[in-house]
């Protein structure tokens, strides 16, 4: 509608209703909400995901998303990487394997063994609206082994930002080995643009359920580390995306220290706070929840995880505060939970069987940002992608 009609296009352009829209698809529709599970590594030509509703997670959705489909090769893949407000960004392209794994010389007599990718495309998808932005390029300096990205949202600047952190094995003459972490890039859907920032620490990645990012926040598990040896210092590096600076806010004692190496970390978002869920070997599962954020001192743990004996994988809460888990049992195998603490039940949830891949809460949405150099031009996204 925003193409055909001026006036639809100035009335759904608006920022109130936009944002009203958005508080009554979040907040009004709890019983109706849909969560979407992308394999890891999914296509537009078979089926990229599959749909199901909170309230019957056992039943599966089909036809209610139209998708975009890109003339590429078979081999073509993609990944999502996060989602907020009823934007999904995800990569797409045939560049998910390594092209070598031989030991290259560079300039300065070390040896970088490297994956060498080639650039892969990222996007900027809105379901409801039919709309698809295409990204341009990042850079890819040659050999980097690993890259992560990460999708947020600044409501201070109404601007939605994708992070990439980019890490390359190096190995010297005398075969010392460490990781050598390029600075950082941040591309801003507003400006239309990348830019590098800083450089920073070691981190991990994994962000199953996409809900970190809503809150003008992104974060990281951080570690520190010599050689092959991992250092006893646990923290958690944010980076704030409207100042595009990155702090550290430590971990609850117990999960610090001397135990550090036993420790399994999770990261997550509960009712918009950050929280921390944790497995010490002898010791319950914990989940902390930081009540005043960057405040150390306000960690507060939380009983919650539900009486599976299985092997629970924890994905994380949802926006709608339910815990979603994957649990091994030993005779049936692995099978998906969603666990609701106020009702205390748990519904069982197809996902997949040994398929973590992502999750997202489904979100029927309006926003929209056109890149600086596309709002006089052009009231929608033109991209490669076709509907």
């Amino acid at each position: 509608m925003r193409c055909l009609s001026k006036s639809w296009n100035a009335l759904l352009s608006e920022p109130s209703s936009i944002k009203s829209h958005l508080h009554r698809s979040i907040q009004n529709n709890k019983n109706d909400r849909i969560l979407l599970h992308f394999s890891k590594l999914f296509s537009f030509d078979s089926k990229p995901f599959t749909a199901r509703p909170y309230r019957t997670p056992h039943l599966e959705l089909t036809n209610f998303i139209k998708l975009p489909v890109k003339p590429q090769s078979e081999n073509s893949r993609g990944k999502v990487i996060g989602s907020v407000n009823g934007l999904i960004c995800f990569k797409y392209g045939s560049n998910h394997k390594a092209k070598h794994n031989l030991c290259q010389p560079n300039p300065d007599s070390y040896f970088i063994y490297g994956s060498d990718y080639g650039s892969e495309d990222i996007y900027i998808w809105n379901p409801s609206l039919s709309a698809l932005l295409t990204l341009p390029p990042y850079s890819m300096p040659s050999h980097s082994i690993q890259q992560f990205f990460r999708f947020g949202f600044d409501p201070k600047t109404d601007d939605y930002k994708v992070v990439k952190i980019t890490q390359r094995l190096l190995i010297s003459p005398n075969t010392v080995v460490f990781m050598e972490w390029l600075p950082v890039e941040v591309y801003s859907m507003r400006n239309g643009s990348w830019k590098f920032i800083t450089r920073l620490k070691n981190i991990s990645d994994f962000d199953d359920l996409c809900v970190d990012g809503h809150n003008s926040h992104l974060h990281w598990h951080s570690y520190y580390y010599r050689g092959w040896k991992y250092l006893e210092i646990n923290t958690i590096l944010a980076y704030d995306l409207g100042a595009e600076t990155f702090r550290e806010i430590p971990l609850p004692d117990s999960l610090t220290g001397s135990n550090v190496k036993k420790v399994w970390i999770k990261l997550g978002v509960l009712a918009g706070k950050l929280c921390v869920m944790s497995t010490v070997p002898g010791v319950e599962r914990q989940l902390w929840v930081m009540d005043e954020y960057g405040v150390a001192e306000s960690w507060v743990k939380h009983h919650f995880f539900p009486p599976f004996r299985g092997y629970i994988y924890p994905y994380g809460f949802t926006l709608q505060n339910e815990f979603l888990f994957q649990v091994r049992f030993s005779v049936l195998g692995y099978d998906h939970g969603l666990y609701d603490p106020v009702a205390a039940t748990t519904k069982v949830i197809k996902l997949g069987k040994n398929e973590r891949g992502k999750v997202i809460d489904y979100v029927d949405s309006l926003v929209w940002v056109s890149p600086a150099e596309q709002r006089e031009r052009n009231c929608c996204s033109i991209s490669q992608f076709q509907f």
